[in-house]
């Protein structure tokens, strides 16, 4: 883990939240929770109705991760903990990564519920817009740690999903050498909203990571402060 190297000192931090707003939950399309005020994992439960399960109508389903991801046991857990099956709710296997995101595209294009798994900053949630929802409970890292994300737990109670933390980490050697760059280094730091939008434009054209950089460096302007007025100017001739 870079933790362990970071505490050792063979690597150095040197900005947090280089990503802000990653990580993983559940979610909701948008169009949901502007028609009906869903914000909640508890509001969403009481509306098995409007996320009907694909093969059987009468439940409300819940997309959750493929056989063989780790997050399996963890939604399979928070199913458990929020007692969904009592609720009206059946869990729905998409197979596949490439299923997980079928669901989501087939249903939201068509403006169906649709409810369960996803991550950012991914390429889903920058073609389509989602809720992420609050679990109304704080984070509980000892109950996740030996429960959330056990797959034999026997007693799962309600947690929120871990928080994903992005890092810069530099070594010793590159920070000595770096000079004026650790500016750069230090400030460098995206929205998950914005990258978001750049996987998704990246994956409708097809484009290659170099077209991606290209096109976030002519179209957004966050990286204006990450370099002093001289280099932009020379970022800007260039491009």
């Amino acid at each position: 883990s870079a933790l362990v190297y970071i505490n050792n000192g063979t690597l150095i931090q040197v900005r947090d939240e280089v990503v802000v707003g990653a990580g993983e939950s559940w979610y909701i399309p948008n169009y949901i929770q502007e028609q009906y005020g869903l914000n909640t994992i508890e509001d969403v439960l009481a509306r098995p109705d409007l996320f009907p399960h694909p093969e059987d109508s009468s439940k409300g389903g819940i997309v959750i991760c493929p056989e063989g991801w780790s997050c399996k046991k963890h939604n399979e857990n928070l199913f458990r903990a929020f007692d969904m099956e009592a609720k009206g709710w059946k869990i729905i296997d998409p197979g596949s990564g490439t299923g997980l995101n079928a669901f989501w595209e087939g249903q939201v294009v068509k403006e169906k519920g649709a409810f369960g798994y996803y991550w950012a900053p991914t390429a889903i949630l920058g073609k389509y817009p989602m809720k992420k929802l609050s679990f109304d409970v704080p984070h509980d890292n000892d109950e996740w740690n030996n429960c959330t994300s056990q797959e034999d737990c026997a007693d799962p109670q309600k947690n929120s999903w871990v928080v994903s933390s992005v890092y810069t980490v530099v070594t010793d050697n590159f920070k000595q050498k770096a000079g004026i760059g650790m500016d750069y280094i230090v400030k460098r730091a995206l929205p998950n909203k914005t990258i978001n939008a750049l996987l998704a434009w990246k994956d409708d054209n097809q484009a290659t990571g170099e077209d991606a950089a290209m096109h976030f460096l002519s179209n957004y302007s966050e990286w204006h402060d990450w370099v002093d007025g001289s280099a932009r100017a020379k970022v800007e001739s260039a491009l």
